[in-house]
């Protein structure tokens, strides 16, 4: 091979890096698991954190809004529901709902 390929597969093995271990910590976001004690328009929810690895989060009521696949399906949440989600560090009064718990809710077909 010439100059130009060598070149091109080399600097091809420098951006392929495997970025996924990076992607797994997430140091930039903290777990929460909280209750839905409010619903408000617009998909937002007051959720009132129960449990955190972070101790000052504790018993703190957030604005939560649907993220992802929640969104995307309309996935419905009430109040009293139990609700997963994460919070960012650099804003700590808003959260993210990504998973509802509590699926013993009956469900009326009209």
């Amino acid at each position: 091979m010439g100059k130009v390929q060598d070149h091109k597969r080399a600097a091809k093995g420098r951006r392929q890096l495997d970025t996924t271990a990076a992607k797994a910590e997430q140091v930039d976001r903290i777990e929460i698991v909280g209750e839905v004690t409010e619903c408000l328009p617009n998909t937002m929810f007051r959720v009132k954190v129960t449990e955190c690895e972070v101790e000052q989060m504790m018993d703190r009521v957030l604005l939560g809004t649907l993220a992802g696949k929640m969104r995307l399906y309309r996935i419905r949440v009430m109040p009293g529901d139990v609700v997963k989600g994460y919070v960012s560090k650099y804003d700590v009064t808003k959260c993210k709902v990504t998973y509802r718990v509590n699926n013993n809710r009956p469900v009326h077909s009209t």
